[in-house]
């Protein structure tokens, strides 16, 4: 029995290969039954190598997949730190639109009062004209009419 390692599993690196019959014994080949055991035990040693030999394989595979996932992993925190940055930023941004949106909310509305003072003082302005035109309107036709009556009586006692 052949062992690489130290014999002990102490990581699953190590790697033991045991080899189930000394291929060394060929010697006694002159016994049938021992040629029989002697190919059994080559076929077994080939079959511990194969075996062996595929172990290491899918071991190396796996590192390779630890190394990926290390990575990946590594790539995730970056970008989990890149969006908790992206998300703090974007939350400063809307808080400053909302700002912004509230003191053009504001100003609009300001804009609306003066629009309806001012208007409600045109209306008020434009009435006030339309009053006085009147009077000045009735004025006149007065005046008119007392000329008229005038050139009448002027037509009469002419």
């Amino acid at each position: 029995m052949i062992k690489k390692g130290n014999g002990k599993n102490t990581s699953s690196d190590e790697r033991v290969i045991i080899e189930t019959y000394s291929e060394e014994l060929s010697g006694l080949s002159s016994n049938p039954s021992m040629i029989l055991v002697h190919k059994f035990g080559q076929r077994q040693n080939a079959y511990n190598r194969n075996i062996e030999s595929r172990m290491q394989a899918v071991q190396s595979v796996c590192k390779r997949f630890q190394s990926e996932i290390h990575a990946l992993q590594d790539e995730n925190d970056i970008l989990k730190a890149n969006l908790k940055i992206e998300r703090e930023r974007n939350r400063e941004l809307f808080e400053c639109m909302a700002r912004e949106i509230r003191k053009v909310k504001q100003e609009v509305n300001t804009q609306r009062l003066y629009n309806d003072l001012n208007g409600k003082n045109v209306t008020r302005l434009s009435n006030i004209i339309d009053e006085y035109l009147a009077k000045e309107k009735t004025e006149e036709e007065k005046v008119e009419e007392e000329n008229s009556a005038n050139d009448e009586n002027k037509v009469k006692n002419s």
